[in-house]
C-alpha cells in the first residue's frame, strides 16, 4: 500500500543478503576470532597486524545507541608501537539517546562475539583472556558520573540541582517569618489579656468585632494550614528522585516505591528524619484551627462582657507553631545540605517522567508489570532495581558521552537478583486465576485490587481507588445525608429549633484564665469534627487529580499533550488546578478541586458557629451565628453533590494498578515507542520538551500532537504491551522497525 516504504524495505533487504548474521557488520567479528587465536598467552600481544587508523585500542568515542566500526578487546593487551594514534575523541553530548541492553538478550547493535549471558560473558573473558584476573569493562556497561568530573569533562551541562520553589531558601524563610509573626501575635495577646484583663468590649454576637475574635483567627490559621499541607507534598515528591540520586546504594533502595503523594487524614512518615519530622508537624497543624476557635471569650470585667484571650489554649497554639518552625528550620538545613538532587526541572507530570527514563537501560525488567495485581509483585519483578541512580552516566570503558536518566551500571554486581525481603513473592498478574476469599500463605497478602472487579473485568480495568469505590462512595455519601439530614431537622424543627438556643449542660462562666467550659466544648468539638470531614475529602481530590491524565490518555481518540501527558493536577497549589483544569475542560476536577479547599471554611464556621450568652431571664444558653450557621449548612450541602458527582463516569479511572509510587509509573512509559520519541531526548528544561510536543507555540489544539495509553507492539514478536504512545496521522510515514523486517521477509518469501 505503501510504495516508498516496500522500496526502502526492498533495499534493506538486498543489502541484507549474503550476510550472516542480517543487521550485523561482520568485520569485526572476523578481527576478533583472528587476534583470539593468534594470541601469545604470555605477552598478551597479537601476531596479527596493527588495526587500521581508524581505530584504537579503546575503539572510537561513542555513544549509547551508536554504533561501533571494529571492536578489540581490553584489559592487559597494548597497542602496537607501529599502530597510529587514535584519533581524537567527540565532544560530549548532554542526551543522546540511550540504546536499550538487556544482560541476558543479545543485542545487535554491538558488535560483540556470541554473548548468551551477561554472567557468562564475564567469567568467561576473565577466564579465557586474563587468565581470571579483573575483568574489563564491557561495552554495554554504564559508570555514573559525579559532580565534580561532570564540572571538570563537561561544564557546560546543566547541573542536577533543581528544587522546586516551595523548597528554596526565600519561600522557606518566608514562611518561617510567618510562623515567628503568628508566635508574636499569639503571645502579645496572651500577655497583653492577662495584664489589662480582656482587649475589647463586647458588643453582639453579629458584626465585625466577632467576625474578629471568632472567625479571623481560623481563616489565618487555614491559610497556614494549606500552605503548610502544599510544602509538605511538594517535600513527597520530590524525595523518591532525590533517594534516587543519592551516592550511597543503602540510600536509593525503596525509592521506586515510595508513595509520591501524602494522606493528612493520618501521618505517613517516609524518608530520612528530617522529613518525617516536617511531616508529623504537618499533621499536627491540624489542631491548629479547633483551638484557634476556642482562643477568645467573653469574660465579666467590672460589669461589663470583655473579650479575652484563653491563656491554656495560647499557650498551646504557641508550642504548635513553634514546632512547625523548627521543623521548618529542619528542612530547610535538609535542603540546603543535599547539592544533586538529581534533576534539571520539577517533575510534575508524566512527560517530565517519561524524559527522565527515556535513555534507560532497566526498560526490560519493566516488561510484565503493567498488569500486576499489586505494588508487591511488582516489587518482586524489580528487585534487582535496588540499586538503580538518577544522575548523569557515561561509558564505563572510558568512551565519550553523556547522557542524564535513570539508569544502572549493568556490571556483574546487577546480574544477580538482589535480596529483598518486603518483596517476598513473584509478580502476579490480573489474568491469573486466584480465589481472593481463600487466601493461602504462598498468596498476595496486599488487598489493593478492586474487589468489586467482575471476574469478566478485562486486567486493563481491574483496579480502582479505593476511595472511589462502590461500595466506600455509597458508604460516605448515605452517612454524609443521615448527618446532615439530622442536622438540618434539628435545627428547624420547632420542637428543638436551634435558633432559639439550647442548654449547654456545662458552666459557662468563664474561669481563672479566660477559660470557659461550654465556649470551649461548643467550638473545639464542632471544628474538630469539620477538620475530620474536611481531611476525609482530600484522598478523593488527590486521586482525581492524579488519575485524570490517564483518563484522558484512555480516550479512544487520545489527548493533547497538554491536557494529559503534561497535566500536572497533583502537584499543584490550592486553587493553582482549578485554573489548570478549567483551562483543559476538565470540569470535575476543577469543581472537585475547588471545593477540596472550600471545604476548610467547615471547620472555621463550625468552630466559630456557637457561644454562650444570657437571655433576658437570666438564662444562660448556647445560641448560633446566623450568618455563619448558613454558611456553614450550604457548604455540607455542596459537600454531599461533591460525593454524589463522583458515582458516574468512573470507568475511565480505572487502570490494571496503582498509579502513586515511581514503579508503578515507569512501567507505562518504558514502551520501545516512548522510548524513541524524539520529544523526550536531549532536553534541557520543560519549556523545550513542551516545544517538541507541539505545546506553547500557539499551535491549535487539533494539530497538536495526540496520545493514547493502550495496547501496542512491543518489538518482541506478536506480543503486545499497555503503555502510552504516541498517535499518528494517516498521513505520517510509519517507522519500520528491524525486528520487522524478518516476519516482512518470511511473508515476501512465501509470496
Amino acid at each position: 500500500m505503501n510504495a516508498a516504504m516496500l522500496t526502502d524495505f526492498r533495499d534493506e533487504l538486498a543489502r541484507l543478503d549474503g550476510v550472516i548474521t542480517p543487521g550485523i557488520d561482520n568485520t569485526p567479528y572476523v578481527q576478533y576470532a583472528i587476534e583470539a587465536l593468534t594470541r601469545d598467552r604470555d605477552t598478551g600481544y597479537s601476531g596479527t597486524a596493527a588495526p587500521s587508523s581508524g581505530t584504537s585500542a579503546s575503539g572510537p568515542a561513542l555513544h549509547p545507541g551508536q554504533r561501533p566500526q571494529s571492536y578489540q578487546p581490553r584489559g592487559t593487551q597494548q597497542q602496537h608501537p607501529s599502530a597510529p594514534a587514535p584519533p581524537p575523541a567527540r565532544p560530549p553530548v548532554a542526551h543522546p539517546p540511550a540504546q536499550i541492553v538487556r544482560p541476558d538478550v543479545p543485542n545487535p547493535q554491538l558488535p560483540l562475539p556470541h554473548i548468551p549471558d551477561a554472567r557468562e560473558s564475564a567469567h568467561s573473558l576473565a577466564e579465557s583472556l586474563l587468565k581470571k584476573g579483573p575483568r574489563p569493562p564491557q561495552p554495554h556497561e554504564w559508570r555514573s558520573v559525579e559532580k565534580d568530573e561532570l564540572l571538570a569533562s563537561a561544564p557546560e551541562l546543566s547541573q542536577l540541582s533543581f528544587r522546586p520553589w516551595p523548597l528554596r531558601a526565600p519561600a522557606l524563610f518566608a514562611f518561617m517569618a510567618a510562623c515567628i509573626l503568628m508566635i508574636a501575635a499569639l503571645i502579645f495577646s496572651a500577655v497583653y489579656s492577662h495584664l489589662h484583663r480582656g482587649l475589647l468590649a463586647w458588643a453582639t454576637i453579629h458584626g465585625g468585632r466577632y467576625f474578629i475574635f471568632r472567625i479571623l483567627p481560623q481563616l489565618i490559621g487555614a491559610a497556614m494550614l494549606l500552605y503548610v499541607q502544599f510544602m509538605a507534598t511538594t517535600v513527597v515528591r520530590i524525595l523518591p528522585f532525590v533517594r534516587l540520586a543519592a551516592t550511597a546504594q543503602e540510600g536509593r533502595e525503596g525509592a521506586l516505591f515510595q508513595e509520591l503523594y501524602p494522606t493528612f487524614l493520618w501521618p505517613r512518615l517516609v524518608g530520612p528524619w528530617n522529613v518525617w519530622v516536617f511531616t508529623l508537624a504537618t499533621w499536627l497543624m491540624n489542631f491548629t484551627i479547633p483551638l484557634q476557635s476556642s482562643l477568645f471569650t467573653a469574660i465579666l470585667v467590672d460589669q461589663t462582657w470583655t473579650w479575652a484571650t484563653v491563656q491554656g489554649v495560647a499557650w498551646t497554639l504557641v508550642a504548635l507553631y513553634l514546632a512547625l518552625l523548627a521543623a521548618t528550620i529542619i528542612i530547610w538545613r535538609f535542603w540546603a545540605s543535599v547539592d544533586n538532587t538529581g534533576l534539571l526541572w520539577d517533575p510534575r507530570s508524566l512527560a517530565d517522567i517519561a524524559a527522565l527514563v527515556s535513555e534507560t537501560n532497566t526498560a526490560e525488567d519493566y516488561r510484565g508489570t503493567q498488569l500486576a495485581r499489586s505494588r508487591e509483585g511488582i516489587r518482586f519483578a524489580l528487585r534487582r532495581r535496588a540499586a538503580d541512580r538518577l544522575g548523569y552516566w557515561t561509558w564505563k570503558d572510558g568512551r565519550h558521552g553523556f547522557w542524564h536518566t535513570l539508569g544502572s551500571p549493568m556490571d556483574e554486581t546487577n546480574l544477580a537478583p538482589i535480596p529483598d525481603l518486603a518483596a517476598g513473592r513473584r509478580m502476579q498478574r490480573h489474568d491469573e486465576k486466584q480465589d481472593v476469599l481463600t487466601t493461602t500463605e504462598g498468596a498476595d497478602h496486599e488487598h489493593d485490587h478492586d474487589m468489586e472487579a467482575r471476574a469478566s473485568t478485562p486486567a486493563r480495568h481491574r483496579y480502582l481507588p479505593w476511595c472511589l469505590r462502590n461500595n466506600q462512595l455509597l458508604w460516605f455519601s448515605l452517612t454524609a445525608f443521615i448527618l446532615i439530614l439530622a442536622i438540618f431537622v434539628a435545627s428547624f424543627l420547632p420542637s428543638t429549633r436551634i435558633f432559639a438556643g439550647f442548654a449547654p449542660s456545662l458552666r459557662a462562666d468563664p474561669q481563672p484564665g479566660a477559660f470557659s467550659a461550654a465556649d470551649f466544648l461548643y467550638s473545639f468539638i464542632p471544628s474538630l469534627l469539620g477538620m475530620i470531614v474536611f481531611l476525609a475529602f482530600q484522598p478523593l481530590d488527590t486521586n482525581l487529580r492524579v488519575l485524570q491524565p490517564w483518563a484522558a490518555l484512555s480516550s479512544p481518540s487520545g489527548a493533547p499533550a497538554d491536557r494529559s501527558l503534561l497535566a500536572d493536577y497533583a502537584a499543584c497549589a490550592p486553587l493553582q488546578c482549578t485554573v489548570y483544569a478549567l483551562r483543559n475542560r476538565h470540569w470535575r476536577v476543577a469543581a472537585i478541586s475547588l471545593l477540596s479547599t472550600l471545604f476548610v471554611l467547615i471547620p472555621i464556621l463550625a468552630g466559630g458557629c456557637f457561644m454562650a450568652l444570657t437571655t433576658a431571664e437570666r438564662e444562660v444558653r448556647m445560641f448560633p451565628n446566623v450568618p455563619a450557621y448558613a454558611i456553614l449548612l450550604a457548604l455540607l450541602i455542596l459537600y454531599l453533590l461533591a460525593l454524589v458527582s463522583l458515582f458516574p463516569a468512573r470507568a475511565q479511572f480505572r487502570m490494571p494498578h496503582a498509579v502513586m509510587c515511581l514503579a508503578e509509573i515507569i512501567g507505562y512509559l518504558v514502551t520501545p515507542e516512548m522510548r524513541e520519541e524524539p520529544a523526550f531526548k536531549r532536553c534541557v528544561s520543560r519549556d523545550e520538551m513542551a516545544g517538541k510536543m507541539g505545546v506553547g507555540r500557539g499551535l491549535p489544539t487539533d494539530v497538536q500532537s495526540r496520545w493514547a495509553f493502550g495496547f501496542g507492539e512491543t518489538g518482541h514478536g506478536d506480543e503486545e504491551e499497555l503503555g502510552i504512545r504516541r498517535m499518528r496521522r494517516f498521513t505520517e510515514k510509519r517507522r519500520v522497525r528491524k525486528s520487522q523486517i524478518r516476519p516482512i521477509r518470511r511473508a515476501v518469501d512465501a509470496l
